[in-house]
């Protein structure tokens, strides 16, 4: 069940085109891949909680990997280690561990839920990540990836492995896929085998009462990202 804890940060740093966040929570939580929480930005112009995807876990610590956007985001790169932030979660739906050969996909922040996917995943693992330039990852990132399974890197300009989108290089070799990014990259995913992916999107409540973050599926039903979601089929969305 979500609940609000006082989490306390002993990390937050940037790391390539992103800050990595770890917070101390004070006790153990039960956190499945693809799940997310909601952060109170302590800003009297800023009403809404952020929501950040689980990136790791580990004992009673918590770890978030964000890109900076706005000012929501700018203000949480700015706190210290020792700030207490305002959290609630764990919230949403996850990915499903039921494959033996499965291939991860992250476009841009999106890698943020696969790195605790992979870890949690059987079998043989690869991560497929793209972003505009080989600048927006940082080694230390990346080794972290590499260590729980093979790595691949894609870039638009070409600067660092393959050139190109990353859904170039996307194929029906794996028993499924789990992918997290744009939207745009979500609905470039055009294989045979099954896919679940992992919506961005702005999200408010957390629990689906205000409905502001439905999306309409292929059938013409309408689902809520934050309830629902974030990790739906693919298929039956696009």
């Amino acid at each position: 069940m979500p609940k609000i804890y006082n989490g306390e940060i002993v990390e937050n740093r940037p790391i390539g085109g992103l800050f990595l966040l770890t917070v101390s929570i004070g006790e153990m939580v039960s956190v499945e891949p693809g799940q997310f929480f909601l952060i109170r930005i302590d800003r009297e112009d800023i009403i809404l909680r952020r929501a950040f995807s689980i990136f790791d876990a580990d004992r009673d610590k918590l770890s978030f990997l964000y890109r900076v956007v706005g000012k929501g985001t700018r203000w949480l790169s700015e706190r210290e280690v020792g700030y207490k932030l305002n959290i609630f979660g764990p919230l949403g739906n996850s990915f499903s561990l039921d494959s033996e050969r499965s291939l991860l996909v992250g476009g841009g922040s999106g890698m943020a839920p696969l790195y605790y996917l992979g870890k949690s995943l059987k079998g043989d693992i690869k991560f497929l990540l793209g972003a505009q330039t080989g600048s927006f990852w940082d080694r230390e990132l990346l080794l972290r990836y590499a260590e729980i399974g093979d790595l691949e890197i894609v870039t638009e300009d070409g600067s660092l492995g393959k050139r190109g989108l990353v859904t170039q290089y996307i194929d029906n070799s794996y028993k499924k896929i789990y992918a997290c990014g744009p939207i745009e990259m979500l609905k470039s995913i055009r294989v045979d085998i099954p896919v679940e992916g992992s919506l961005e999107t702005t999200i408010a409540c957390g629990f689906g009462a205000c409905r502001g973050c439905v999306i309409e599926t292929r059938g013409g039903e309408y689902r809520r990202v934050c309830k629902d979601g974030p990790v739906f089929n693919l298929k039956e969305i696009f």
